[in-house]
């Protein structure tokens, strides 16, 4: 049985840009549709009291996202739970980036 880590990539899509697809999962290489589109990536954490997400940290598969790709996906509410880029959360969450100094707000 392999452990599942939440986890995220900046992938470019044909018809929207950059999107943010998060899910838990092994490897950040199973989050994305086309290796070669994806621009990063990281892990993140959930906070359900505060409905928050908080983006941190770099891909092994694909290293670190950039701020402003990842800021750029949710002022465009391109974030998604699944591969197929339907049904975006970023209008119902609040998103926040840590870079390992300091956090910063999104949205």
């Amino acid at each position: 049985m392999r452990d599942l880590f939440p986890k995220f990539i900046i992938e470019t899509d044909d018809e929207l840009g950059n999107c943010i697809i998060i899910s838990k999962c092994t490897f950040h290489k199973d989050l994305a549709t086309d290796k070669d589109k994806v621009k990063g990536g990281g892990f993140f954490n959930y906070n359900s009291k505060n409905n928050t997400f908080t983006f941190s940290g770099e891909s092994h598969d694909f290293g670190r996202a950039s701020l402003e790709d990842i800021q750029k996906a949710v002022d465009e509410d391109k974030v998604f739970t699944n591969p197929y880029l339907t049904r975006s959360i970023a209008k119902k969450h609040k998103f926040f980036y840590n870079n390992g100094v300091e956090t910063f707000e999104l949205n």
